[in-house]
């Protein structure tokens, strides 16, 4: 029988081939070995030997089954935490988005304020101006109107005198008038003549 043949009986009575190629190192497969020379030779390790083989396999497949699913449970708290860092990174990407609009947002707020603070100075300028030359028209106005009653005063002056001027004038020419009519009572014609006259120029 040959070494692969003899492999493939003990496989097919449930040994691994690993067991079998270690069972079959004791027998030289240049004599071609018959199958009981074979049972004969390999009948120590298919006792205990091999029991205890297998009882070490088993623990050995239990131990990596064990290892496999440790494995798969770090795989999947590794998924899980890759998933969970993905979220975090992409909400933390969101909320820069965020921040960074918000910073433009204060930006274009402050770039506003500081306008309409330069906005807000130009126009106290312009009103402390203002305010000066109202200062200075108030002023003015001031002295027009100063000066408005004082040349109403001179008018009602002016007004009060020619109007005494007036009566002392009406009072003469009455007085003048009374005389020269006493005058032209008498019969010299010659002082009638210039008395008329005089009354005349008189009267203007």
């Amino acid at each position: 029988m040959k070494k692969s043949e003899a492999i493939k009986l003990l496989e097919s009575e449930a040994w691994t081939k690993a067991d079998a190629i270690r069972a079959l190192e004791v027998i030289d497969f240049n004599n071609n070995p018959d199958e009981l020379t074979i049972r004969r030779a390999i009948s120590n390790f298919a006792g205990s030997e091999l029991n205890k083989r297998q009882r070490l396999q088993a623990a050995q497949k239990g131990q990596v089954t064990k290892k496999n699913k440790e494995i798969e449970q770090i795989h999947q708290e590794y998924d899980a935490k890759l998933t969970q860092y993905k979220q975090e990174l992409k909400q933390a990407r969101e909320r820069n988005e965020a921040e960074n609009h918000n910073l433009a947002s204060v930006n274009e707020l402050k770039a506003e304020v500081r306008r309409l603070t330069a906005v807000n100075d130009e126009l106290k300028k312009e009103n402390t101006a203002l305010k000066d030359e109202l200062q200075n028209v108030t002023s003015v106005n001031k002295d027009l109107n100063a000066k408005l009653k004082k040349s109403n005063l001179i008018n009602d002056q002016l007004k009060k005198d020619n109007k005494d001027l007036k009566n002392v004038v009406d009072a003469i020419k009455l007085k003048l008038a009374i005389e020269v009519n006493q005058l032209l009572k008498y019969e010299d014609s010659e002082i009638r003549k210039a008395l008329i006259k005089l009354f005349k120029s008189t009267l203007g």
